[in-house]
């Protein structure tokens, strides 16, 4: 239920920045642009093979966490540090 709160309102913050560009005409994407999507998919799929996605999103994601941790424990040691009674 806090997940689906904070995915609405990042979804709606996306919507509002994308809101001006949903105000032009339709348009579509080159050709190229389509050719270079397929062909990281087939660059994706062979590294695939060596390194599974799911291994490598676990890797990024215990990285992003550890570091969240470490700026979380920095903030909470430079707020207290702040705190004129406790310094």
């Amino acid at each position: 239920m806090i997940t689906n709160f904070f995915l609405f309102i990042l979804y709606n913050v996306v919507y509002l920045f994308l809101l001006p560009l949903r105000a032009l005409d339709n348009v579509s994407l080159d050709s190229n642009i389509g050719t270079a999507i397929t062909k990281t998919q087939e660059y994706l799929a062979n590294v695939n093979q060596i390194l599974p996605v799911s291994t490598l999103l676990s890797i990024i994601g215990i990285f992003i966490a550890v570091n969240g941790f470490i700026l979380l424990w920095k903030a909470i040691n430079w707020l207290i540090r702040k705190i004129p009674t406790i310094n």
